[in-house]
C-alpha cells in the first residue's frame, strides 16, 4: 500500500485526473486493458476514471502513475510553465491525501510542492505522520530514489534491504522502487520528500 493509504483523491481533482490519465495513456500508446493490467486495477475502473465518473483512491492513482511511468502529481496537475523562480507558500501547496469528508485523516497529510521536468525529473512533497502511525508504501517506478529530510520527530524507515531510524535534521536517501515502511517512533513526524526519477521517466 502506498503511504497515502486508501484515502480518496482530493475533491475537485477528478476532472484533472481524468484528463491527464487519458493524455498520458495516449502518449504511452497503451490501451485501457494494458494500463489496467499493468496497474493491477479493473479495466472498468480505469474507464470510469478517464470519463471523470470515478472517485479513485490515492492508492489507485499511485498505481496508475507507476504503470504509466510518470510522476504521481502529473495525474493531478497539467505541466506547469517554466519559471526562473518558483515560490510555493505552505498554505498553498496542493493537498493530495484527504478523506471523503474533506478532512486530513488516518494519521497522514501529504502536500505536493513541486514537479520539475526541465532536467532531472523530481517531485517534492511535505508529509506529516501522527504519533504511532505506520505506513506501508508500495514500490514506485524502477530506479526512483526517495530523499527524506526530517523536520520534526523520529521515524523508522525500512525496506527488505535496510532499517534506519532518522530524527530532526537527518537526511536519508534510498531506492524506493521496492516496498518500504514508515513507522513513527516519536511524533508527529514532519518531513520533506524528494522523489528523484530515473532519466527515462521524463519522456
Amino acid at each position: 500500500m502506498h503511504p497515502c493509504g486508501t484515502n480518496s483523491a482530493v475533491p475537485g481533482a477528478v476532472q484533472p485526473i481524468a484528463r491527464n490519465l487519458r493524455r498520458w495513456r495516449m502518449t504511452r500508446e497503451m490501451t485501457l486493458s494494458a494500463l489496467a493490467e499493468q496497474a493491477g486495477v479493473a479495466k472498468s475502473t480505469v474507464s470510469l476514471i478517464e470519463r471523470g465518473q470515478g472517485n479513485p483512491s490515492i492508492d489507485t492513482v499511485w498505481a496508475l502513475a507507476a504503470a504509466l511511468g510518470v510522476p504521481f502529481a502529473s495525474l493531478f496537475h497539467d505541466e506547469p510553465p517554466a519559471h526562473d523562480v518558483t515560490v510555493v507558500r505552505a498554505d498553498d501547496a496542493s493537498l493530495v491525501a484527504i478523506d471523503q469528508a474533506g478532512l486530513e485523516t488516518d494519521g497522514l497529510i501529504i502536500r505536493h510542492l513541486l514537479t520539475r521536468t526541465g532536467g532531472a525529473l523530481i517531485e517534492i512533497y511535505t508529509l506529516t505522520l501522527d504519533e504511532g502511525a505506520v505506513r506501508h508504501a508500495g514500490a514506485h517506478v524502477a530506479g526512483l530514489f526517495e530523499h527524506l529530510t526530517i523536520v520534526a520527530g523520529t521515524v523508522e524507515i525500512s525496506t527488505d534491504a535496510f532499517t534506519e531510524v532518522v530524527s530532526e535534521g537527518d537526511l536519508i536517501s534510498f531506492r524506493a522502487d521496492r516496498p518500504h515502511t514508515y513507522r513513527v517512533i516519536e511524533g508527529p513526524v514532519r518531513f520533506v520528500s524528494v522523489h528523484e526519477y530515473p532519466k527515462d521517466s521524463s519522456s
